[in-house]
């Protein structure tokens, strides 16, 4: 688990930097991916995971449980099942996660013209 919110990760180089903040909330080494893959649809925690090779049950909870922290997942129960989804507030990332995708892949291209 993480030792320091987003919030309070917006103030660490003693300024207020909202950029800190949103990296934050990113960061994680399945987040990105988690976001991407309810950017269709809710699922259901068993089918994230089956879409995500290389993850484990653990990491994804715990993966998961930050995002619903930061209000970026929403989380119901649908009979026994967990069901995870974005919130309005992780939509308003899906542009932005686009964007960084883009940029992404640009300068992959980049670096192989060099």
């Amino acid at each position: 688990m993480r030792t320091i919110t987003p919030i309070e990760n917006s103030r660490r180089h003693e300024e207020f930097c909202p950029l800190d903040t949103t990296l934050s909330i990113l960061s994680g080494k399945w987040k990105s991916i988690i976001i991407c893959r309810l950017m269709g649809n809710s699922q259901r925690f068993s089918s994230l995971l089956k879409g995500m090779p290389g993850s484990t049950n653990r990491m994804l909870a715990m993966q998961l449980k930050e995002l619903v922290a930061d209000q970026i997942v929403s989380q119901r129960t649908v009979a026994t099942h967990s069901v995870y989804g974005l919130t309005a507030v992780g939509l308003s990332l899906v542009p932005i996660i686009k964007a960084m995708d883009r940029w992404g892949k640009a300068y992959l291209e980049t670096l192989q013209l060099a």
